[in-house]
């Protein structure tokens, strides 16, 4: 079988770049290509997400810098996108948290589209991101987001079946695109990131990349507060010069830059907990870290609460605020939580098996339904 895989970009091997990995493994026996905007990986990230297949790119690839700021090309990106004619193919799948979905295609040809949410900026963290800009930009940013919400929603007509990452993405979906969808959790390699004999260390680890609405900020200032507590921060991103500027004179809170997973794993397994404060979709860190048997303070919200057991493999807090983290930290250090097997076994539940396994049924199923000239349906969805 001949497939194409459509993603936004790859920058970085994150979440959504996992996905695109796993769907590459799984059709290792057939013809695949990929298409991005742009592939700007470090050379280990490129071989554990597309296993040696080179993307066919946009223009913007030959942007220099353009990693550094694309996110300011959004209202271009469907422009972008749309100069990908995907044509010649037996499948095609889409890997989309933006415009991946926006492609041109042969209509004959079945695409299900894998959405880890509808365009974030756009619908339901507009108001996260149009925060602090000033009048002027707030109110330009909400001219283009008019415009980008318009394309994205005429551009889920492109899609044949969708994909949910969680039942928090399905209820967008439905309520962004009008749309029902399968949920099929992404893949957690929980057969990398396990539990270890070594000892927890008195520290707390936040991990993720330095963007708004991942709320670094507010655990750096919560840990600000309780000068007692040390901290751990990974990550890094166009965020990276505000978070170093709260960092001065916080001498219990250590940045260490990006870190490889072998270098993450280690940390998490030494950590007695670790951090999350933003809206997640469905938040595959939080649930390698429980994996680890390490507990998780996380943000009451969207993914979050189909991860995480509050009380038993972690706690979650109600609010955004340094005030609510604060809260949280001391709910923990007055009741830890050290069934490490516990809280391994919850992360168990979103296994790469799982994914495979769901993943390839529901390939078959929506191929069957193509080939029977069916449209999407509920009946397909709750196979």
């Amino acid at each position: 079988m001949k497939i194409a895989i459509v993603h936004e970009w790859f920058r970085m091997n994150a979440g959504s770049e996992k996905v695109v990995g796993a769907l590459i493994q799984d059709h290792r026996e057939d013809e695949v290509e990929v298409f991005a905007l742009f592939e700007k990986m470090t050379e280990e990230d490129r071989k554990e997400v597309l296993h040696g297949l080179k993307p066919r790119t946009s223009l913007l690839q030959h942007l220099p810098g353009v990693y550094k700021y694309y996110r300011y090309l959004l209202p271009l990106m469907p422009l972008f996108i749309r100069m990908f004619r995907v044509a010649g193919y037996d499948l095609i799948l889409s890997s989309s948290h933006a415009v991946a979905k926006g492609f041109r295609r042969d209509k004959s040809i079945p695409h299900i589209c894998y959405c880890h949410t509808p365009m974030r900026y756009a619908w339901d963290l507009y108001e996260d991101y149009a925060l602090g800009k000033g009048w002027l930009k707030s109110w330009l940013y909400g001219v283009v987001v008019r415009r980008i919400r318009r394309w994205d929603y005429r551009s889920a007509k492109n899609v044949d079946f969708f994909v949910a990452n969680s039942e928090n993405v399905r209820r967008r979906i439905a309520s962004n695109y009008g749309r029902d969808a399968k949920v099929i959790y992404p893949p957690v390699r929980v057969d990398r990131f396990v539990l270890a004999p070594v000892p927890r260390k008195d520290r707390y680890l936040c991990v993720g990349r330095f963007v708004p609405y991942k709320k670094v900020d507010i655990i750096v200032k919560a840990f600000k507060g309780m000068p007692d507590k040390k901290l751990l921060l990974v990550g890094d991103g166009y965020d990276a010069t505000t978070i170093s500027g709260l960092l001065q004179h916080v001498p219990n809170v250590t940045w260490l830059g990006y870190k490889n997973d072998d270098e993450l794993i280690r940390l998490m397994q030494q950590s007695k907990a670790c951090i999350f404060a933003a809206k997640e979709d469905f938040g595959i860190m939080c649930v390698e870290a429980q994996a680890c048997g390490t507990p998780v303070l996380a943000y009451k919200y969207g993914g979050h609460l189909e991860t995480v057991i509050d009380g038993e493999t972690g706690y979650l807090f109600e609010e955004q605020s340094a005030e609510s983290i604060q809260e949280a930290l001391c709910r923990f250090e007055a009741n830890p939580l050290t069934d490490h097997q516990r809280i391994r076994k919850n992360a168990e539940r979103f296994s790469s098996a799982r994914f495979h396994a769901e993943m390839n049924a529901f390939i078959a199923e929506c191929i069957s339904y193509h080939q029977r000239g069916f449209v999407a349906h509920e009946s397909i969805y709750s196979v």
